[in-house]
């Protein structure tokens, strides 16, 4: 559009100044070169004035049309603000919910792994006190058993130490017998 004011008023200028070069070369007295200057410039004027008018109308259009795109601009604007604004919105709650459920889940699953914690601690007690008493009877027989032996073993040696004992005065006596035969 602006291609086409450009050439009409550059067709404007041209036209004028062909019109003033063409009277004041053409041979005419100076009372009708004067009427034509007269007329050309009334021409002129007039042209001009149809121009003024064109881009005064073209300017009110242009006017128009942007001020009609900018209130459709803000309109659109107002409306996808208002989507995104309820698509937020939505979004939102969608994610409020799901970290309330996970949050739920995770409650659930904190009870459930502080009770199994609660039941092996309890087994593993019981696992334990069950070998301790195991061990601790085990022990206690053991105790017992090498008690027992140990005192079989004395009991063992004192009748050794007592039958060697006796086997030597026994002897002693026999020898001492002898010895008073002999002597």
């Amino acid at each position: 559009m602006a291609k086409k004011n450009g050439f009409l008023l550059g067709t404007f200028i041209g036209a004028a100044t062909a019109s003033i070069a063409a009277l004041l070369f053409a041979p005419k007295s100076g009372k009708e070169l004067r009427d034509d200057l007269a007329k050309q410039a009334s021409n002129a004027k007039d042209t001009a004035k149809d121009y003024s008018e064109i881009a005064k109308e073209k300017g009110t259009e242009i006017k128009n049309v942007t001020k009609n795109a900018s209130e459709d601009i803000k309109i659109s604007l107002k409306d996808t603000a208002s989507q995104m604004k309820e698509q937020l919105t939505q979004t939102s709650k969608e994610v409020g919910a799901d970290l309330k459920d996970i949050q739920e889940d995770l409650m659930i699953n904190a009870d459930k792994v502080k009770s199994d914690l609660a039941e092996t601690a309890v087994e593993t007690k019981e696992k334990v006190s069950s070998t301790v008493d195991g061990t601790k009877e085990n022990v206690e027989n053991t105790s017992e058993d090498l008690s027992n032996i140990a005192k079989d073993a004395s009991e063992d040696v004192k009748q050794t130490a007592k039958d060697a004992s006796d086997d030597v005065k026994e002897k002693a006596e026999e020898a001492g017998t002898e010895k008073k035969k002999l002597d």
